[in-house]
């Protein structure tokens, strides 16, 4: 039976829902490079490679800068240990109309903000590290990087499931000539939303001889003088939404029988990074990139509903998938850290905040915002 859009508001504030809890972990993973090198050893073929790869990071390394904007340290192993916080938050929105009601209804999901602590241990920014998550309820999440003198290169994976919901709600009665509800609301559902994203980024620099990306972001080297790059930059970005159940369906309703929808963005930009060094020993960066979103796809899953007077006897039916494509639309990426280096340990604190929008038509839009912060006390050996 459906129902009208002020009862299955008014239907929503008085069903009562059960509350989820979630394992959550965090993994960070990096390739490591090791080489051994003794007497005994030195007729192995591994060892030898080993040593090659070694002798080959060194020379190479030290080759590829200016002496007088940036040193190589004598000291090539790390050991580091990182803390991270890092939350994501999804905005979607709807407009339903009729010739007797008007409904604006704009729901917020976001994750808890994780609580990740490990060791990373590494040869001139070549290693592999392991964190576990110290919080609750803030789904899994998996991280894979690579930073090099002039590159960077970074993979963020995250899936979580949430029955919460917190809404901003404008419910127009037009008979009436009143306004039904016009505020801000925490709402709970009895199945969970599930939200899977995937998103890449890339950087390239093209001053790279006096700009040093890493000993703004891995601290494999360190800057003494002040310098500026130009970059470019792509970046890929995939999610899904899924809340697509019978027992969810007075939420498909609310969301124009939308029950679940894909985004596909890939971007392109150019931007500017700076090293800024004050005083000897501490280092400010800055990075900032505008982009492009050149493609931008959305699948997009509607059902009909069917209300009853109990979440029980609520049904959905007759599924339809249709592809949309959006304009295109600007964004950005902004990066910043600083450092301190003493003469074997170092300090360093960096961010990085990334927002997209999408819009799947008359059906309803939406942004995504993700962030995280990283914290890190290291020691060079």
């Amino acid at each position: 039976m459906k129902k009208s859009i002020s009862g299955i508001v008014f239907l929503i504030f008085f069903r009562n829902f059960a509350a989820m809890k979630a394992k959550s972990t965090y993994i960070l993973l990096f390739f490591l490079l090791m080489s051994l090198s003794a007497s005994a050893q030195k007729d192995f073929f591994l060892f030898k490679a080993a040593r090659a790869v070694k002798n080959y990071l060194d020379s190479s390394v030290i080759k590829s800068v200016d002496s007088n904007y940036i040193v190589v340290p004598k000291r090539p192993w790390q050991l580091i240990l990182r803390h991270n916080i890092h939350q994501m938050r999804l905005n979607m929105h709807s407009v339903q109309e009729s010739d007797t009601e008007y409904l604006n209804w704009s729901p917020t999901l976001r994750t808890h903000t994780s609580n990740n602590i490990g060791l990373w241990i590494g040869y001139r920014g070549y290693g592999f590290g392991y964190s576990i998550n110290l919080s609750k309820n803030t789904g899994k999440h998996f991280t894979l990087g690579a930073i090099g003198e002039s590159f960077g290169i970074n993979l963020r994976l995250r899936r979580f499931n949430t029955r919460d919901l917190n809404a901003d709600i404008y419910l127009y009665e037009k008979d009436e000539g009143a306004v039904a509800f016009n505020g801000n609301y925490d709402l709970q559902f009895t199945d969970p939303i599930r939200v899977h994203s995937l998103m890449i980024d890339g950087y390239y620099m093209f001053n790279s001889k006096r700009f040093s990306y890493a000993a703004a972001y891995d601290q494999s080297a360190i800057q003494i003088r002040s310098a500026g790059s130009f970059m470019v930059g792509a970046l890929w970005n995939a999610m899904s939404v899924r809340y697509n159940t019978d027992k969810n369906a007075i939420l498909v309703d609310l969301m124009s029988n939308v029950g679940a929808f894909k985004v596909r963005q890939g971007s392109l930009g150019a931007g500017y990074a700076y090293n800024w060094v004050p005083v000897r020993g501490l280092l400010v960066n800055a990075m900032f990139m505008p982009m492009v979103t050149l493609y931008n796809r959305q699948v997009v899953t509607q059902y009909e509903t069917d209300l009853g007077e109990t979440e029980m006897e609520d049904a959905l039916y007759d599924e339809k998938e249709s592809t949309r494509w959006s304009r295109v639309t600007l964004t950005f990426n902004g990066r910043a850290s600083i450092t301190y280096n003493f003469e074997r340990f170092f300090f360093n604190i960096y961010g990085q905040f990334n927002t997209h929008r999408y819009d799947y038509g008359d059906e309803g839009d939406g942004r995504v915002k993700d962030w995280f912060v990283n914290t890190s006390i290291g020691v060079r050996f």
